[in-house]
């Protein structure tokens, strides 16, 4: 039977004994419940041969005429970190060797955890932290576990060797940019020290080689109630410079340039409503931003999605700096963060668009004297479509040119690296077995919401009676990723099932990013439902399971708790669960902003009325959930165990090297 909501706090204690001692027995009792279903050990033995046979596609970096890319495989689980050196010329089409003898190891991440008796991860969310015209001095950053606290050290990246009494720090969040061989502008939370709302560090430092960060040159402060801080490159085509940027709540922003000399400018003419999943990115004249709300720039009123760049290379007045590089048509979005849609050479941008579904590949450079009053105005020298299904990412730009490494992928196509290298994966199902459709369903206020439904090739009426999974996301503005074996498509556990003939269905919901920013406006906070109700809009005409990762596992989640009737299976991969708490659990209170302040009691009515943990109910016939789900958040797979469904503690399921079973019982 179910407790009273309190009696399930004491879960939300992260690190205490019988918390960790719960979720332990939790997770054995579901293994074991899986291990004696039928086809479990073949399931298994799929997913281990996929692992085996399946590296990933890696990152890559371009740094002048060197080539980085960090390379994971079944034998180097944590990656290592090679470089390569291009032609003379640097500008050379063709395809890399495959040959291993052609990259040289910088660092071996797995070897080094070895060596200290740890698991470090490479951390590279916040750019590869290259100094020197060829990439000599790496800022190499190391998680231990995968934890969001990371340490710092020095490396010679000729030698792999770490700089004797160099750069280095203890655990912390940490983002830190060059200004010059000897000084770095770093943002920590190493010590103890002010803090912004979602527990980052609030405060800013200049450091100079020789000396302990605790002397570091404290050279700006954001305000406590900022969700975020971080301190970035400008490249180095800026020497001296880099920038800081305040995200103030998801979609309010504010930038400011330091210099060596400690001096700050904020960037005021920047408009502050931009959206979150594009970041700012720099060319060596401009910062460009993406606007989350109408303004005016350059004399004109301007719409959502716009790209505007700012002028940092002119001491001319705010006002003028700004220049439009390019408005969205209807419909039209930027693919942004998460879609490799977005990033700056030295003198071009690069930016990749969708609109239902549509995607095209695109570079707009800078011209002088370009436009009608003899100011400078931005030109499109490049427009590429990708096929339906398909996306094009910019992986890495050289900011000592215009070279870029693209990688196109799609649901049916494993990635593929060109321009300067081309780095293929084998395909892990035959992909012509199945056919890819681009459809709509009415939703329950009438918008027409698209969806992809890949199927085996057969009558379509045929194909809606197959057994069939349904996956998306929709928050924060984020595009659904159409790529091939995406994580949030369920990564390699994706593959048995699509063998099995087995049919997967997309549906592009409000809250996310497919349509622009009116189209994630029109599921947030109060609008939340509206999501769910796109969701269960393509779920009514079809007989599925159900699974998503993140916001999407709150997705999952609530498609349990709303609707059990629909789904014949519900896998929640590290949902957010309780909406009325989420804000005293980790970083929870930087997503107010998405949906909501629960210490409002009008939003606290609306997030009560989704949230999975508080819409758990005796007598009802819950479908088989399988909740992967984070030790700091085991009260809701607790809750659904006393109301009677399966559940499973865990975390993200969808790394094929560290979580093969957990794949395997998907």
């Amino acid at each position: 039977p179910l407790l009273p909501d309190q009696e399930y706090e004491w879960l939300e204690a992260q690190t205490a004994p019988a918390c960790l001692d719960w979720a332990k027995k939790q997770s054995q009792l579901t293994a074991t419940k899986f291990d004696h279903l039928p086809r479990a050990k073949t399931l298994l033995a799929e997913m281990e041969a996929l692992a085996s046979t399946q590296d990933q596609t890696p990152d890559f970096w371009i740094w002048g005429k060197t080539l980085f890319r960090l390379r994971k495989t079944t034998a180097n689980k944590q990656g290592r970190l090679e470089r390569y050196e291009r032609s003379s010329t640097g500008d050379d089409n063709m395809n890399l060797p495959p040959d291993a003898n052609n990259w040289k190891l910088v660092v071996d991440i797995d070897e080094l955890g070895e060596k200290e008796g740890r698991i470090f991860e490479f951390h590279s969310y916040m750019e590869c932290n290259l100094f020197g015209t060829d990439g000599e001095r790496l800022l190499l950053l190391l998680s231990d576990g995968g934890a969001d606290l990371v340490e710092m050290r020095e490396i010679d990246a000729r030698t792999g060797t770490e700089i004797p009494d160099g750069f280095r720090t203890g655990p912390g969040r940490i983002s830190t940019a060059w200004l010059d061989i000897d000084h770095l502008l770093i943002c920590h939370s190493v010590y103890e020290g002010p803090k912004t709302v979602g527990d980052w560090p609030a405060q800013v430092y200049i450091w100079e080689r020789g000396t302990d960060l605790k002397d570091a040159k404290l050279v700006f402060t954001a305000p406590s109630t900022d969700a975020i801080t971080v301190a970035s490159t400008l490249g180095p085509m800026n020497p001296g410079r880099a920038i800081i940027t305040r995200s103030i709540n998801y979609s309010t922003f504010a930038y400011s340039i330091v210099s060596l000399d400690g001096s700050v400018k904020e960037l005021s003419g920047i408009p502050r409503g931009q959206s979150m999943t594009i970041p700012i990115k720099f060319t060596a004249q401009h910062v460009v931003v993406s606007l989350a709300e109408e303004a005016t720039v350059c004399g004109r009123n301007v719409q959502v999605g716009t790209l505007v760049a700012y002028d940092i290379a002119t001491d001319a007045p705010e006002d003028s700096r700004l220049s439009i590089v390019y408005e969205p048509e209807d419909d039209e979005v930027n693919l942004g963060l998460w879609g490799g849609g977005l990033a700056g050479t030295r003198s071009r941008f690069h930016f990749s668009m969708s609109k239902r579904g549509v995607e095209r590949r695109m570079a707009a450079e800078y011209v002088p004297g370009g436009s009608d009053d003899g100011t400078g105005a931005w030109s499109i020298v490049r427009s590429i479509p990708t096929s339906t299904g398909s996306r094009s990412f910019i992986v890495s730009t050289d900011f000592y040119s215009d070279d870029i490494v693209v990688r196109e992928t799609g649901i049916l196509s494993p990635s593929t690296l060109w321009v300067e290298h081309e780095d293929s994966r084998h395909a892990a199902f035959d992909a012509t077995r199945l056919v890819l459709r681009h459809l709509t369903a009415e939703s329950a206020d009438g918008t027409q919401i698209d969806y992809l439904l890949l199927s085996p090739k057969v009558p379509h009426n045929e194909a809606r009676k197959a057994p069939l999974l349904m996956t998306a996301y929709g928050a924060y503005g984020i595009s659904f990723p159409t790529t091939y074996l995406d994580e949030m498509l369920g990564g390699l556990s994706i593959v048995p099932w699509l063998r099995a003939g087995g049919s997967l269905a997309i549906p592009f919901i409000r809250g996310g990013g497919e349509r622009g920013e009116l189209w994630h406006e029109a599921a947030r906070q109060k609008k939340r439902q509206k999501s769910y109700d796109d969701f269960i809009a393509v779920a009514e005409t079809l007989c599925i399971g159900v699974f998503g990762m993140s916001n999407g596992g709150l997705l999952a989640a609530v498609m349990c708790t709303e609707r059990p009737d629909l789904f014949g299976a519900v896998v929640s991969d590290v949902p957010l669960t309780d909406m009325l708490r989420y804000p005293t659990m980790g970083m929870g209170g930087a997503w107010i902003y998405e949906y909501g302040d629960p210490r409002d009691p009008e939003m606290a009515k609306v997030l009560r009325s989704y949230s999975p943990f508080h819409n758990v109910s005796d007598g009802v016939k819950y479908p088989p959930c399988l909740v992967t789900i984070s030790t700091n958040d085991d009260r809701f797979a607790a809750k659904l165990k006393d109301a009677g469904a399966a559940n499973v503690g865990g975390h993200n399921v969808s790394d094929s090297f560290k979580n093969t079973k957990l794949l395997a019982l998907l």
